[in-house]
């Protein structure tokens, strides 16, 4: 059992000791799930939630709040769940009912937690607030509200078999400001490994008010998980997309994960492997993403959108209408490309700097950098698992890549060429050679294709492989520098002597072996490939690793607003492919003339 820290590990003995006396509160309310089913049966498929919807707040009600948590119940319970719920529930009441669903808890069951209503973040924390809570001060904070890690150590206790806690809590409220840690939102949790931990929006944003029954994000999961068979990955990957597209990307959900389980949310809870999966698809219509895809060129003057969507459904339902776009616009679908078989890679010297070759194909394109041909060790065991194994890469044939971030100078040009249709915003910041950022992968192979018209040679987006050997720069420490983070190397929380709370100008800092600047940090860097769990079956010669239609694809770097940590060249990201969100952005590939 991995806990994070003295602290958690005291407060899961102080949570067993109150488990076992088992106190009860009798102004829950208790939905169970469908009896009948044999002892067995139930012992191998339990499922267990806890549900909690604070809306009379004397200061500040939360108009919303329960309407939401009885949606969710009722979903839950219609999902097989044996739901423990409480609403407008004081201190005593939310102990009583996380003491409740703890007893219920066992290895291998499905758990899943939603509270809503007001909550806020101290020493790295959230903390629930009841609707008798009063906080005029930090002394008030452990006494007058609920820790959430009493919620979250059961969880890490029992280890289920799958587990998501969402908290719908990023509001305003009178006592955040009442603290020491004057800020807004909830705070950004470390990932817990084998726990979802999802919220309705980013760390450090609130949620404004809404008009509907219910609230946005709660409105989108319950229409998103009602369908049989969906998994909870599957359906929050479709409610941030529905929330950020309802609120014109003004609010993003989010959520942290580490080696977690996934699980139906509504249906049988059976293994989703991708076989299974496939089988439980024919004959539907196309799933959300691709079908949100599809809406969103169907109508384009674009033949780069067109080309996208083959490249990522070559065998979609709407294969035959975006190559009769192609036609329409003058285009020719491009051949789908083969899947380069894995090669066995023999050791070979250190890859030494390259002799500093630039080009740049015209004069609005981007600078590029030749990045010689060689064998790296990619990956690490450092601190995620999803970036291991350690396994040897050939990059087999020398190609060019951005000396910088793609900037907003070069995408401009595209928009002014018509190549791009979106132009983002800078969030006040300017423009000009900060990098491009608020573009999802779509817009990054957008602008791609359109370089590569322009200029009648092959541009593209890295594969993972690429960006982690030049971001290496011929090393093999955690940084390209060094083993450890220095000050004024990259832009990141942390990584400065004065802070910064946005992007930089690209070229800010010194560049690495390969003469590249800021593949640590700044934005987060797209690249071709879907997300993995770990390179167990990847590619090992330098290609990207991709199957028709995945949801997620990788970012690389490390942003500016992310922990040094996530600024290792080894570091990897996963997003949802069609998701805007303003720290990240892309470099670009150019091949090389006669590869």
């Amino acid at each position: 059992m991995k806990l994070s820290g003295m602290g958690r590990t005291l407060k899961v003995l102080v949570v067993l000791c109150a488990f076992a006396a088992g106190a009860f509160i009798p102004q829950l309310f208790f939905l169970s799930a469908a009896r009948g089913q044999n002892a067995s049966a139930a012992q191998a498929d339990k499922r267990v939630a806890l549900v909690i919807g604070n809306g009379s707040y004397p200061q500040s009600p939360v108009r919303t709040a329960v309407s939401d948590a009885k949606a969710i119940a009722e979903l839950l319970k219609a999902g097989g769940f044996d739901v423990v719920y409480a609403q407008d529930a004081r201190n005593a009441d939310m102990d009583g009912a996380i003491q409740q669903f703890s007893q219920k808890l066992e290895r291998g069951a499905t758990a899943v937690v939603y509270f809503s209503g007001h909550a806020i973040q101290y020493e790295g924390r959230n903390f629930l607030i009841p609707i008798d809570g009063t906080i005029a001060s930090d002394l008030d904070i452990h006494s007058n509200a609920v820790d959430g890690d009493l919620i979250l150590d059961p969880l890490i206790v029992a280890r289920p078999r799958g587990s998501a806690v969402i908290l719908d809590a990023a509001r305003r409220n009178p006592w955040q400001q009442k603290t020491s840690v004057k800020a807004i939102g909830l705070a950004n949790v470390s990932p817990i490994q084998g726990i979802t931990q999802a919220y309705p929006a980013l760390p450090g944003q609130v949620v404004e008010d809404q008009k509907g029954a219910l609230s946005l994000f709660a409105d989108e999961f319950v229409k998103a998980a009602k369908a049989p068979g969906r998994t909870f990955k599957e359906a929050f990957g479709q409610t941030r997309a529905a929330v950020a597209k309802g609120s014109r990307n003004k609010q993003l959900p989010w959520e942290a994960s580490l080696e977690a389980a996934d699980f139906v949310v509504t249906g049988r809870n059976e293994p989703t492997d991708t076989a299974s999966r496939a089988v439980a698809r024919l004959g539907n219509p196309p799933d959300t993403v691709e079908q949100g895809f599809w809406d969103t060129i169907k109508s384009s003057n674009n033949a780069a959108d067109f080309q996208a969507y083959l490249d990522a459904y070559p065998n979609g339902p709407y294969a035959s209408e975006a190559r009769a776009g192609l036609q329409r616009l003058g285009a020719v679908a491009s051949p789908a490309k083969p899947q380069t078989p894995t090669v066995t890679n023999t050791p070979a010297p250190p890859v030494s700097p390259p002799p500093r070759s630039t080009i740049r194909d015209c004069s609005q394109c981007p600078e590029m950098v030749l990045i010689p041909s060689g064998n790296f060790n990619m990956g690490s065991t450092e601190v995620f698992p999803f970036e291991g194994p350690v396994h040897q890469v050939s990059i087999r044939k020398p190609f060019y890549i951005g000396k910088y971030e793609v900037t907003y100078d070069e995408w401009d040009a595209c928009v002014m060429d018509r190549g791009c249709t979106y132009r983002p915003a800078d969030a006040g910041a300017g423009r000009g050679r900060r990098p491009v950022t608020d573009v999802d992968w779509n817009d990054a192979k957008t602008y791609a294709a359109w370089l590569s018209q322009k200029t009648g040679k092959t541009y593209r987006l890295p594969t993972e492989s690429e960006w982690e050997y030049a971001a290496r720069g011929g090393t093999s420490s955690p940084y390209s520098w060094g083993r450890s983070v220095e000050k004024d190397r990259a832009n990141c929380a942390g990584c400065t002597s004065e802070p910064h709370y946005a992007t930089m100008q690209v070229g800010s800092f010194k560049p690495n072996a390969f003469d590249i600047y800021d593949m640590a940090g700044n934005a987060a860097e797209w690249v071709e490939d879907c997300w993995t769990e770990g390179y167990r079956g990847t590619p090992t010669d330098g290609s990207a690793s991709v199957k028709p239609g995945c949801p997620e694809r990788v970012l690389r770097g490390g942003s500016f607003n992310n922990d040094p940590k996530y600024l290792r060249s080894a570091a990897r990201f996963r997003y949802d492919f069609n998701v805007r969100y303003q720290a990240n952005g892309f470099r670009v590939v150019r091949e090389k003339d006669g590869d």
